[in-house]
């Protein structure tokens, strides 16, 4: 899945901007909007560059700074860090493949990620750990291997995921049970809901079903 231009603008901002002369394939984004909405997150393991330096700070845009910290987070808690051999860039206003011929990169919008770039160059067939794209998708970035032209190194934003808020349950505006909040629906606990009500709770998990029985109802 690849999302449009116009989705991408819509979301993340649009921009005025000029090519680089020094530059070939580099560009600058004129106005405030780099200001605005470029932020830097700091990794919660170490990270090296394709020269072998250290990468303590990351650059990207503030919608994608949770997400992308979440995902890194994953990684270290499930000792998955040497999955990223080296970080290769998020932030880097450009056309894409440096070509000044080619539409703007979503590196521009910071809403990009090159990793083992080394490993994984564009164009190749060669294919990531399944893990580390897995963990990738579940905050709402797709893989570029997939692609009619490879971009195996490139994982970008198509999904922004929203973290589950808490929810507090009442009834008679008393506080009955917690819940949570996400993607705009409650998710809260069947039983202790329908047992202060009065009703009775059968689950059936291996036909995946729960059946609520009402008060005076068949049981």
């Amino acid at each position: 899945m690849v999302r449009s231009r116009e989705w991408v603008e819509s979301t993340f901002g649009r921009f005025a901007w000029r090519d680089k002369p020094e530059k070939r394939g580099a560009i600058e984004i004129l106005g405030e909007w780099e200001r605005r909405n470029i932020v830097s997150i700091a990794p919660p393991f170490e990270l090296r560059d394709g020269r072998g330096r250290p990468v303590s700070v990351l650059r990207c845009h503030r919608l994608i700074a949770p997400p992308l910290t979440r995902f890194l987070t994953d990684l270290h808690r499930r000792n998955l860090c040497h999955l990223i051999n080296t970080f290769d860039g998020c932030f880097v206003p450009r056309h894409m493949g440096w070509n000044p011929r080619r539409p703007l990169s979503r590196h521009t919008w910071g809403i990009a990620v090159d990793v083992n770039a080394r490993l994984f160059p564009y164009g190749s067939r060669a294919r990531q750990d399944e893990r580390l794209i897995a963990a990738f998708a579940r905050q709402g970035f797709t893989w570029g291997g997939k692609w009619r032209t490879p971009d195996p190194m490139h994982f970008e934003v198509v999904d922004l995921p929203q973290p589950a808020r808490p929810l507090a349950i009442l009834l008679d505006g008393e506080h009955l049970v917690g819940g949570f909040l996400h993607d705009g629906r409650a998710v809260a606990p069947v039983r202790e809901i329908a047992e202060a009500m009065g009703a009775a709770v059968e689950a059936r998990m291996t036909e995946g079903e729960i059946e609520i029985h009402t008060p005076g109802g068949d049981c």
